[in-house]
């Protein structure tokens, strides 16, 4: 079976979906690509709010349920059309606090989804796997802010601790308070008295997860025109949120419509969002928030996984699955990084992370027009649904292959994006991008012929190394670049050629 057919046979082979039945929102997500990394490939969200005007006997609004109803019936059909993956249904909140929250899911059921109604410390639990997923060595808070409920769950170096479910999301607080800000405070701060690890300042780092407070972070990535659109993983200081929290919850609903980019059916749950948001962080004493794609959802597909499968770095999956189906030859990229990194002996583990990534992606601008190859190479790193970096991370592996393609260039795109990096990191980024591309052009796409050849930093020399049967292989193009590489180090290049 060659590689095309096989990438033919394996497509949807990992295909799986979660259908999330919330407070404010259901949503459908199908998920596609490596189990470690998922894709999601469809992902639609409707805003039924069952837990927006519930009745006085505390039953769930007659509207929302026949919208939510309709809903699930088109989910239906296209989780038909996507093949009937291994879907799992789950409801939370309003469901598991409705007096009619059975008669809902029997009616959900004969729609044909096997409903399970989460606990809220089941829905903790989830929330802070679906967070680990995302961030493998997680150490903070993780906080799920749902329409009905607020999950909080402390981890430790990705493992979870402690965690509690608490009835603060902002519906609840409205369907107790009303639109009574005051008496939202006071509930909100009862709430997080049952909170004991906050004590703990091990816990500086808040992990938002949930449209809510993800909507807070947009705004304030909005307000300071931030050059990267991507909401996983934008950091603000704890100052910046405390900032952004007494604006959003100090507005008006007619000037919190004005923000683009929000939901309207959302507008009116922010300021008890942000209310929210800055008492879990001062009593935190948190040091920063850092926005999190990973929630429950990601939480279920992770919970099962095998223990190996979880041990696999997210980052380096995600780049073997667009290897494989970007790259004229997907094994080309491990054979270049066997060859480049003893020449970055001096990067931090990280780096060589990054590095190791950024080699996995040397082609995948090869079915490209030739003069847009660096700039696609550039966008594709910077915009795949990566996880387990940061901003500055993505940045740093989208320079890396846009050198690898443009060389040392005097303009380089999107300055705003690449002045998240600092000079030094830009300058190794660089470094490894053209020994990408002295690498690509010494052996185009033919990983055979790297075998045994090596470059090493050798005091005021770069020095590359490969058996004799591969002197006749360094051409005027690729000796002009080990030249070039060499220059980034202020170094001489020189050949050696053994055996």
């Amino acid at each position: 079976m060659n590689a095309l057919d096989k990438r033919t046979k394996d497509s949807g082979a990992n295909r799986r979906a979660v259908v999330d039945i919330g407070s404010n929102s259901i949503r459908l997500v199908i998920y596609d690509g490596p189990l470690r990394a998922p894709v999601a490939i469809v992902n639609e969200k409707a805003l039924c709010g069952l837990g927006r005007d519930m009745t006085e006997d505390g039953m769930l609004n007659s509207g929302s349920v026949a919208q939510a109803l309709t809903t699930l019936t088109r989910f239906k059909r296209l989780l038909k059309e996507y093949g009937a993956p291994p879907t799992h249904v789950i409801a939370t909140a309003a469901v598991r606090e409705a007096a009619d929250g059975d008669a809902f899911v029997a009616a959900v059921h004969d729609l044909g989804f096997k409903t399970s109604v989460l606990s809220g410390e089941e829905e903790a639990g989830l929330a802070a796997l679906g967070v680990v997923s995302f961030e493998p060595c997680a150490t903070g808070i993780a906080g799920d802010m749902g329409g009905g409920s607020l999950e909080l769950a402390a981890l430790k170096n990705g493992a979870r601790a402690q965690s509690v479910s608490l009835q603060i999301g902002p519906l609840s607080v409205m369907q107790k308070v009303g639109d009574n800000r005051k008496d939202a405070r006071k509930l909100i701060e009862k709430e997080l008295d049952r909170v004991d690890f906050f004590t703990k300042k091990s816990y500086r780092t808040l992990y938002a997860v949930g449209g809510a407070w993800r909507a807070i972070g947009r705004i304030h990535m909005n307000l300071r025109r931030y050059p990267l659109s991507i909401l996983h993983h934008y950091e603000m200081s704890a100052d910046q949120a405390f900032e952004i929290c007494d604006l959003v919850s100090q507005q008006s609903q007619r000037s919190l419509e004005t923000i683009p980019g929000i939901p309207r059916r959302r507008i009116d749950t922010l300021p008890f969002a942000a209310m929210a948001l800055k008492s879990v962080l001062r009593r935190m004493d948190a040091a920063n928030v850092v926005v999190s794609a990973g929630g429950v959802r990601e939480g279920i597909l992770y919970r099962d996984l095998s223990k190996r499968e979880r041990s696999e770095d997210p980052l380096l999956a995600a780049c073997r699955f667009y290897a494989q189906r970007l790259s004229p030859d997907p094994q080309f990229g491990a054979a270049a990084a066997a060859v480049i990194m003893p020449l970055f002996d001096a990067f931090t583990p990280n780096e060589l992370r990054l590095a190791n990534a950024a080699c996995q992606l040397i082609d995948i601008g090869a079915y490209f027009h030739p003069d847009l190859r660096g700039r696609q190479a550039f966008d594709a790193a910077l915009s795949a649904p990566f996880v387990g970096v940061s901003h500055q991370d993505r940045v740093w592996m989208a320079l890396a292959l846009y050198c690898r393609h443009e060389g040392r260039s005097i303009s380089l795109p999107y300055e705003q994006v690449i002045s998240l990096l600092k000079w030094e990191d830009q300058q190794n980024a660089m470094q490894l991008g053209l020994a990408m591309r002295f690498v690509a052009a010494f052996a185009p796409k033919a990983y055979a012929l790297l075998d045994g050849c090596m470059i090493e930093r050798d005091g005021a020399r770069v020095v590359f190394c490969a058996p004799a049967d591969r002197e006749e292989l360094m051409g005027e193009a690729p000796r002009k670049r080990l030249e070039t590489l060499a220059a980034s180090f202020e170094a001489e290049a020189v050949e050696i050629y053994e055996g």
